[in-house]
């Protein structure tokens, strides 16, 4: 009878596990991705237009940034957190030949929360759903991947020195 009522509370307890060690893993990219941006991101605005339509501050210049960037033949990601907002991330994945931008926003969880596609100087159009869950799921792979290959990603970062005003 003890082993009966022990296997499912065991059963529970390791689900419990799992998803805490899931979600830990799927959060902790974007935390030390956002960490290192604001350590050692360069300073950029993210465009009026998707600003705006992200509902991100000062949508009419762009908003504030600091910024990862890579890229890979054509291909140019950047990881943004915003300024005014640090648990605005905004991910971009743009194919610098064709000039095609896909942008997605997302939580300090690593939720989407909105994923517009676009070419410059163009409309941002919302993605459909599908296509904005599986390109997320390539940012993801992608940036959990330099997450995890960032020095100290193990360790939490030191705080930044702050420069004197005017620097």
């Amino acid at each position: 009878m003890i082993k009966r009522a022990f296997i499912p509370l065991l059963m529970t307890f390791l689900a419990g596990v799992a998803f805490a060690d899931t979600h830990a893993a799927a959060t902790s990219w974007v935390q030390t991705l956002t960490q290192q941006a604001l350590d050692s991101g360069f300073l950029s605005r993210l465009p009026p237009n998707i600003s705006l339509v992200f509902g991100l501050a000062k949508p009419q210049e762009g908003t504030d940034v600091r910024q990862l960037l890579s890229k890979e033949g054509h291909r140019v990601r950047t990881f943004n957190v915003s300024l005014a907002n640090h648990a605005d991330v905004v991910i971009f994945n743009v194919n610098a030949q064709t000039g095609a931008n896909v942008a997605y926003l997302i939580g300090s969880d690593g939720q989407l929360r909105k994923a517009v596609a676009y070419a410059p100087g163009g409309q941002a159009e919302d993605l459909p759903a599908a296509d904005a869950k599986s390109g997320l799921a390539r940012e993801k792979k992608y940036w959990s991947a330099r997450a995890k290959a960032a020095p100290g990603a193990a360790a939490p970062a030191a705080p930044a020195a702050q420069a004197p005003p005017g620097h």
